[in-house]
């Protein structure tokens, strides 16, 4: 029962937050649906401060802490983008970066958002941030990292060679660094099998995706049919 009122709660804090600043015309940007806010200091704008105040002091009655309301509305964003709702998920995403900035879940929705809208560089840019901020190793933040800046390597052709080959060797790290701490291999490896297989290191990928079949991963039938065009899959590993 406390679980339903809690939910019903953030609901009805969600619909306020939403309705508290009036929506701008369909033909502008929408700052909330940008990382952050897109910069914009929103203390200096007495609306949209009291309307942060007002979001904060309610989020933290209903669940305690800005802590934990951030990460309510964390989880909120995620099933969001679940049903591919992005715009929804970024604000979600911003307004649990309100209650908290020193979420790295937070910053690891942003890229999220990012990757799907195919701004893969500016993805590696927040899940910088969000491996800086000592993220739980067990949620798979390192492997979704090590993806993103591997395209981002792969296929902003507006980076320089040498921006190109830095954001490959973050991506090696983060791999290295998810497979030393992440429980979760099968899932890395499969992750890690799609960065060599965006960087055109085919027999790589299948090396890793033997290996993670052998940690007991699943990598997806498209990706190993995506692979199997590429170059036919070994015998063995």
């Amino acid at each position: 029962m406390h679980a339903i009122l809690k939910a019903l709660v953030l609901t009805q804090l969600l619909w306020l937050a939403g309705c508290a600043v009036k929506a701008p015309a369909p033909s502008q940007a929408r700052a909330d649906e940008a990382p952050m806010y897109g910069g914009v200091d929103r203390s200096a704008a007495a609306q949209l401060r009291a309307s942060d105040e007002k979001l904060a002091a309610e989020a933290v009655a209903a669940f305690g802490s800005a802590v934990k309301a951030s990460q309510a509305w964390v989880e909120q964003g995620y099933r969001y983008y679940r049903a591919d709702q992005l715009g929804m998920a970024m604000r979600r995403f911003n307004q649990a970066w309100l209650l908290n900035p020193d979420n790295p879940e937070v910053y690891a929705g942003f890229a999220a958002v990012l990757h799907d809208q195919r701004k893969f560089c500016q993805a590696m840019s927040m899940m910088d941030r969000a491996v800086s901020l000592n993220p739980p190793s067990f949620q798979g933040i390192y492997a979704d990292a090590g993806r993103i800046a591997a395209r981002c390597a792969a296929e902003d052709k507006t980076l320089p060679p040498e921006a190109r080959v830095a954001a490959t060797a973050r991506s090696d790290e983060w791999y290295r660094k998810g497979e030393a701490v992440e429980p979760d291999k099968g899932y890395l490896y499969a992750s890690w099998a799609t960065a060599y297989y965006w960087r055109g290191q085919y027999g790589e990928a299948w090396a890793m995706v033997f290996k993670a079949r052998a940690a007991g991963g699943t990598p997806s039938s498209k990706f190993v049919e995506m692979l199997r065009a590429k170059m036919p899959e070994p015998a063995s590993p």
